[in-house]
């Protein structure tokens, strides 16, 4: 979990303790007002909670404490701090026992079942949690840090998909439905593998995030293989390595 090594700087000047025993809730301070960790405070999470907040979504919650001294401050949203926990992986999920083909966890190339991968949670652009294949993290994250470096912010739409969603992008995208973008055939998807990310570049060409991943992704092994899909790469070091010595992020098939 690569929270538990970092200092955050809490950025809300609202940033309200919640009650642990109900996380929609709010502790009262000693003058009837709501508790607050205030704005500009350095802190360490040492525990995190996710909360069901509807039907298919969730909030995360972290128990923060002062940086310096570890003192508790309590339970606070993390889309408090800077950052808003963006890029943060919260947990593993490793394959069930016996898990099948169309469980969590199965891994497809090609319409061919691969076997079950290891997953980490990480939270994406819009704060909700998205899975990566264990064996991609590492790469990610470098490549999420050396744009950081360079003061380029690179976050995650989507990630690992199982069978199922893959299935009802698929359905929604056949029936025309709002809202559904292309989506290949369940089993076909890079997604189902492990290996594709769509990362947020709004408009594309242009965009800060886009032109440094342009740049220096294939640097990081990541490389744009789908055509029109400027938010697409995949993590392919060969492929990347053939684009890189090309002066490309592209693969020769993808033309815009």
């Amino acid at each position: 979990m690569s929270f538990l090594d970092k200092v955050f700087v809490v950025e809300d000047p609202d940033a309200r303790v919640r009650n642990p025993e109900d996380f929609m809730s709010f502790v009262r301070a000693a003058d009837g007002g709501f508790q607050r960790i205030p704005a500009g405070y350095q802190v360490r999470i040492d525990w995190i909670k996710l909360v069901e907040a509807g039907s298919q979504s969730f909030k995360l919650f972290g128990h923060a404490v002062k940086a310096d001294d570890l003192t508790p401050l309590g339970w606070t949203s993390t889309a408090n701090f800077v950052g808003k926990f963006r890029n943060e992986t919260i947990g593993s999920m490793p394959p069930e026992p016996g898990a099948s083909r169309f469980d969590r966890n199965a891994a497809w190339s090609n319409g061919q079942y691969l076997g079950q991968v290891e997953l980490v949670a990480i939270v994406d652009e819009r704060l909700e949690i998205e899975y990566l294949a264990a064996a991609s993290i590492r790469a990610y994250a470098t490549m999420v840090s050396a744009a950081a470096r360079d003061g380029i912010t690179i976050t995650l739409n989507s990630g690992f998909r199982s069978y199922h969603e893959q299935k009802y992008l698929r359905d929604g995208y056949d029936r025309r439905l709002p809202g559904f973008n292309t989506a290949a055939k369940p089993g076909y998807s890079k997604h189902q593998n492990g290996t594709a990310f769509d990362l947020v570049v709004p408009g594309g060409d242009g965009n800060p995030t886009y032109e440094w991943l342009k740049r220096h992704g294939p640097a990081f092994g990541f490389v744009r293989t789908v055509n029109k899909e400027p938010w697409h790469w995949e993590l392919d070091p060969p492929r990347a390595e053939v684009a890189l010595a090309s002066n490309t992020c592209k693969i020769p098939s993808v033309m815009v």
